[in-house]
């Protein structure tokens, strides 16, 4: 049996707040943490899995984007974290909300000396706690490119279901791009 969600409205997170786990710091991101994200974000290797992340990478990018990041958190659109790990930003995660502010789709880039050491699965499950804890969200999405099987195994090992493939639009790549989609409803919450 499925236990009935208690009704409430969205729940609306005004003040920034930062998330700690066993490893990394996820700090509301920031222009502090602009010059920070240049360094990974400018990297091909980095930006060819996003669909959102151009290359070259302008300057100015990093600004612009955690600009748009503090104005999306004030009108409770989402929330953009810098990951950190002891003194270094490796990385950013984040939750997109929909209009209805119930449901949020998961997002994340890393640094490549990051990879392969669990971050992004420890950012992504502090996320999705987040996104059903304190933003009351009903259902978290993802989605990863089917040519990058790291991110893939990143969503499914941080408790998300792979429901299909899906095309989405990815305008910094010029096209749409094949996807792996991911899903988690939060009768699956994490412990």
């Amino acid at each position: 049996m499925i236990a009935a969600k208690p009704q409430a409205t969205a729940t609306r997170v005004d003040e920034p707040r930062s998330i700690t786990t066993e490893r990394l710091i996820l700090e509301p991101l920031a222009l502090a943490h602009a010059r920070s994200l240049t360094r990974f974000a400018r990297l091909w290797e980095v930006a060819r899995f996003t669909a959102n992340i151009p290359h070259p990478y302008p300057p100015g990018c990093a600004d612009n984007f955690a600009k748009q990041s503090v104005e999306q958190r004030r009108s409770g659109g989402g929330w953009v974290f810098a990951v950190h790990y002891e003194e270094d930003v490796i990385g950013v995660v984040d939750i997109t909300l929909s209009p209805d502010r119930r449901n949020g789709e998961l997002g994340y880039a890393f640094a490549p000396w990051a990879w392969g050491h669990g971050f992004a699965t420890e950012a992504a499950r502090a996320l999705i706690n987040f996104g059903f804890g304190t933003l009351r969200l009903d259902v978290i999405e993802a989605f990863a490119m089917v040519e990058n099987p790291a991110s893939c195994r990143v969503l499914a090992k941080a408790g998300m279901r792979r429901i299909g493939e899906q095309m989405l639009p990815a305008p910094a790549r010029g096209n749409d791009i094949l996807c792996e989609a991911y899903r988690i409803f939060w009768t699956e919450r994490l412990a």
